[in-house]
């Protein structure tokens, strides 16, 4: 009796095993971590979890609100450093922090991360677009610098929605500036994609924005409605959940706080939504060590984060080593939490990560790797 139930078990394992319908959808219900751990199983399932397809259905099943949750912090800088001293921070407890061992080069900088894609530029070999989740990445060539008597710069921007679709856009932008150039430009060097669109902040009263479908470049509004009474100090441009936020800091000889203002759904104005004072944390945790230098607030990187359940966002800043979250929530208060320390010198960006939350595997039509766009700065008497 018990050979015969063990010999009905194996057939129907069997079967399961071998009818890629069922199986299929038997795969799209596994979590990520573990789809990549069952490519290794046999051809037919490595056929079926790499296909772009699957790669799609699985994503959406598993974010049905339209919105990837991160799971990590990236402090990036601008020096070029090797991968493995890459600064990351997990949100979750239960979150392991992504090595880089895979990426053979020994100095690389992260230019941008875009739901669970990294942008990187190589210090040798041009641009890097890696996967921390499948530890995989592709060597990307860009048009080089040319110069026709003015000056011109390469700025490179990363464009990827895996609830649309598996594919990714890198877009190129040719910064060129003619003597004499423009007082207030758009710093093209950071872009932000949110809702289908590169953003560039801007420090004028318009910035730029790039249609990633449409492939056109737009203009936003950038003149703030409230501002501190002093010189602005440094800009923070992020996104969380489909929507646009700007961090403000002021040079003051000692100035903790930072205005928070968020871009209206139409592009019309930003909106100042709250102003953060930092002396909030000293008071929560003593051994930091902000406003101890005139003109040297201490603190850079601010990002917003905002969960599913969460109508107000989290402003996370990296201030002496740590990175210190601000719970506006009703309910919370002004809650300052420490999410983790790294050690790292000089000023900061701190951008949000993904991982091992999708199947987002790299793949890419190479005709259609560089889209080129040329911008001109030039003042006008």
């Amino acid at each position: 009796m018990k050979i015969s139930t063990m010999f009905n078990s194996v057939s129907a394992a069997d079967k399961i095993a071998h009818n890629q319908d069922l199986l299929t959808l038997i795969l799209l219900r596994l979590p990520t971590k573990s789809l990549i751990k069952f490519k290794c199983v046999s051809k037919l399932w490595r056929l079926i979890i790499s296909d772009p397809d699957f790669c799609l259905s699985h994503t959406r099943l598993h974010h049905r609100h339209g919105f990837l949750s991160p799971t990590a912090l990236l402090l990036k800088g601008d020096r070029f450093t090797p991968p493995s001293e890459f600064s990351i921070v997990p949100l979750r407890h239960y979150s392991k922090v992504p090595f880089f061992h895979y990426i053979n080069y020994s100095d690389v900088k992260i230019l941008q991360s875009c739901n669970g894609l990294l942008l990187c530029e190589s210090y040798r070999t041009s641009y890097l677009v890696c996967n921390p989740t499948t530890k995989a990445f592709r060597n990307i060539y860009c048009p080089s610098n040319s110069c026709n008597n003015f000056l011109s710069r390469i700025r490179v921007s990363l464009a990827f929605d895996p609830l649309r679709s598996p594919d990714y856009k890198i877009i190129s932008i040719r910064e060129s500036y003619r003597e004499p150039y423009e007082d207030e430009p758009v710093d093209l060097n950071h872009g932000v994609f949110c809702n289908g669109r590169i953003h560039w902040c801007g420090y004028g009263n318009k910035s730029l924005f790039f249609d990633v479908e449409k492939e056109c470049i737009e203009t936003m509004a950038m003149a703030l409605p409230v501002q501190m009474d002093a010189r602005e100090e440094c800009r923070y441009f992020g996104e969380s959940r489909g929507v646009v936020y700007l961090a403000v800091t002021y040079r003051m000889p000692v100035c903790l706080e930072l205005d928070i203002f968020e871009m209206a759904r139409d592009y019309s104005q930003w909106i100042w939504k709250k102003r953060l004072n930092l002396g909030d944390a000293v008071k929560v945790f003593p051994e930091l060590e902000l406003g101890c230098v005139k003109y040297g607030p201490g603190f850079s990187g601010v990002c917003m984060i905002r969960s599913e359940e969460e109508e107000e966002p989290r402003v996370v800043v990296w201030a002496d080593g740590k990175i210190v979250c601000f719970d506006f929530r009703e309910g919370h208060g002004k809650c300052c939490t420490i999410l983790g320390r790294v050690s790292k010198s000089g000023p900061c960006i701190l951008e949000k990560m993904i991982i091992y939350t999708m199947i987002a595997f790299m793949l890419i039509n190479t005709s259609r790797t560089s889209l080129v766009y040329d911008i001109c700065f030039t003042k006008t008497n």
